[in-house]
């Protein structure tokens, strides 16, 4: 017997994927003209390391984001996807000037910063993000953040500070409370699905995301005075943020020396329980 092509076979309010499951945009009360220069200020004394710009983003946003609500500042947080990351027809990225000369070319699929609301000082209600890693010392327009990615064809879209990352359709899990998870094959395209995640307790990504940029920068400013072959391999690491982060989660390469190996894992380790400190009084001062 042939099904009705009346009956759907999956309802459009079950299925997440079809309606895009973005989470609400956060309503914001804005802050005042003098506490803007006072937010921005408060973040710049953190120290958080922004000039290695191969990754690491999503985690200097979620820091920021308990940052000001420990402030008593309700932030949001701005997306902005270059079309490879939304459709399977381009493969167009954004293109970014490394400040280090790391690389000849950087490219993002994505870019996330934290976003808040304030008023001006004519009054007026202005939307502004937090993203030194594109203005180190000054808060942006949403039209001045977007236009610093150069992609008149990106998507962008506002959620909620917790929303931590997102799925694509390459490691999109599905869940339900009545059925195992499903994860979907790794072999499908990086596809954003529209649903974000969230950090459970006892997740560390953020404090390891945050060490990893203070890696990469030590790594670039000791690499010169390291013997040729040890500043080659490092240069090249520093390309990839995949490679630093397996640099702390594999024994030591043989392309490094004993001495410069433990030197940098032990600097990895002190950054960690830098911001791991960081991230648990921050926390705690919101409970």
């Amino acid at each position: 017997m042939i099904p009705s092509t009346h009956a759907p076979l999956i309802s459009p309010e079950d299925y997440d994927l079809l309606l895009g499951a973005k989470p609400p945009t956060p309503e914001l009360t804005p802050i005042s003209f003098a506490e803007r220069e006072e937010l921005l200020d408060l973040v710049i004394a953190e120290n958080i390391e922004y000039r290695y710009i191969n990754g690491s983003c999503e985690d200097r946003a979620h820091y920021i984001s308990l940052l000001l609500k420990k402030h008593q500042v309700t932030a949001g947080k701005i997306w902005n996807f270059a079309p490879a990351r939304y459709s399977l027809s381009s493969d167009e990225l954004f293109n970014m000037t490394d400040p280090l000369g790391i690389s000849e070319n950087t490219t993002w699929g994505y870019h996330v910063a934290p976003f808040l609301t304030a008023y001006n000082e004519q009054g007026e209600i202005e939307t502004l993000v937090i993203d030194q890693s594109l203005s180190a010392d000054a808060l942006l327009t949403i039209d001045e953040w977007l236009a610093l990615m150069n992609c008149p064809r990106s998507i962008y879209l506002l959620t909620d500070a917790d929303s931590y990352l997102f799925f694509s359709l390459n490691n999109y899990l599905m869940q339900d409370e009545s059925a195992p998870a499903d994860e979907w094959p790794a072999f499908l395209p990086s596809i954003i699905t529209g649903n974000f995640w969230n950090l459970a307790p006892g997740d560390d990504y953020v404090q390891k995301g945050l060490s990893i940029n203070d890696l990469a920068l030590e790594i670039f400013s000791i690499k010169n005075q390291l013997p040729a072959h040890e500043e080659a391999y490092l240069h090249e690491l520093l390309k990839n943020i995949d490679d630093v982060i397996r640099l702390t989660e594999v024994a030591k390469p043989a392309e490094l020396s004993s001495k410069t190996y433990r030197s940098l894992i032990s600097y990895y380790d002190q950054r960690y329980a830098h911001w791991n400190d960081r991230v648990a009084h921050t926390q705690a001062c919101l409970n």
